[in-house]
């Protein structure tokens, strides 16, 4: 990946019609010079191997087949995070990605959680004020039976900036993956996942918020892959849309055949702020198994008529209760952070404040 090219990626796994162009992104000119500077934070517990073969190289992911190849083929090596059995880490992995003005960077993570073990990581993607330039990073976990990993991705990059955040993964009997992902600031920011639950019981958690404003854009292609008795997923999302930017929701439930007693639920809730934005969603829900259940749905547009004239008879103007009510859906996903320390930093960057408090100990 080291030369620019044209690239598609975050393709839907069944397409729809061509003409609404929304069954894959492109992304042009994407090249890779070497890897981002990282500031990390490893609890004790967690071993580290840098550079290290991909161990997990035939886990799919969000963006794709073919940009997954090309990643590896970038010989960029892997950076390796294992959690030995039964060990419940209670501190946070922290790693903190700066990239630079003219980057084009690309990092690899492998998180590997053995039986009964439990981790935190936080993954916080930053530029410098003004900076432009391109990154990606591809994360992969492979979660063992009973394990359960709670992965943090949160997104402030420059306007100028593009970013490919793609994750991948799989999940054994019980296993589970609590993933709370915010996106925050951006110029280009595609992200998805492909997340396959393949065990008994295993099962998937996502809340994701958004801000997009500017002339920005956000593509986000979410995959739910159901192949294992009784599992769950529950994706939710939540953004509001500024000035005239630009996002699209792809989001899967794949209730394979063998699933039985699965169970698959996804909700957005997206709030216009003006009328320049535009704002495409695709939920779908894919079945080959009688007996699951599946759910989607979404609410896009303007605030109800009713709450605004109940917060405007008590002395709020339309622009005050939009800004409050878009700031909400942002601080509801803050809250699940798990991470105390990162839930105070993100608070106060979106001028919420000390979000100090218990409620958001609970994930």
């Amino acid at each position: 990946m080291s030369e620019g090219r044209e690239m598609k990626l975050n393709r839907l796994p069944a397409i729809t019609w061509y003409w609404l162009k929304m069954n894959e992104a492109t992304i042009g000119d994407f090249r890779t010079d070497g890897s981002a500077a990282v500031q990390k934070e490893i609890p004790e517990g967690v071993t580290e191997q840098e550079g290290a073969e991909e161990l997990l190289g035939s886990q799919a992911t969000g963006a794709g087949k073919a940009f997954g190849e090309a990643v590896a083929a970038s010989g960029i090596g892997t950076t390796v995070y294992t959690v030995p059995a039964g060990r419940k880490i209670a501190d946070t992995l922290r790693l903190k990605y700066n990239f630079a003005q003219g980057g084009n960077t690309l990092d690899r993570v492998d998180l590997i959680a053995e039986k009964n073990s439990e981790l935190t990581v936080v993954m916080d993607y930053t530029s410098a004020d003004g900076a432009s330039g391109s990154a990606c990073v591809q994360t992969k976990f492979d979660l063992k039976e009973n394990a359960v990993l709670k992965l943090v991705q949160i997104v402030r990059i420059g306007e100028e900036y593009t970013l490919v955040n793609d994750l991948g993964g799989r999940a054994d009997d019980s296993a589970r993956i609590e993933l709370t992902q915010l996106v925050l600031d951006g110029g280009r920011v595609y992200q998805g996942y492909q997340i396959d639950l393949e065990g008994y019981k295993s099962s998937l958690k996502n809340d994701l918020a958004y801000r997009v404003s500017g002339s920005n854009h956000l593509d986000i292609n979410n995959f739910a892959n159901h192949t294992g008795k009784k599992t769950e997923s529950e994706i939710n999302v939540s953004g509001v849309l500024r000035d005239s930017a630009s996002k699209i929701l792809r989001a899967t439930i794949d209730l394979k055949q063998g699933a039985k007693g699965a169970v698959g639920n996804e909700a957005e809730d997206v709030l216009l702020m003006d009328d320049g934005v535009r704002n495409q969603t695709i939920p779908l829900i894919l079945c080959t198994e009688e007996d699951v259940v599946g759910n989607h749905g979404a609410t896009i547009g303007r605030l109800d008529e009713n709450l605004m004239f109940y917060m405007e008879s008590r002395g709020m103007d339309k622009e005050t209760i939009y800004e409050m009510m878009a700031k909400a859906r942002i601080d509801a996903t803050i809250r699940l952070i798990p991470d105390e320390k990162m839930r105070t930093e993100i608070s106060e960057y979106v001028g919420g404040g000390n979000e100090d408090d218990e409620e958001g100990e609970t994930a």
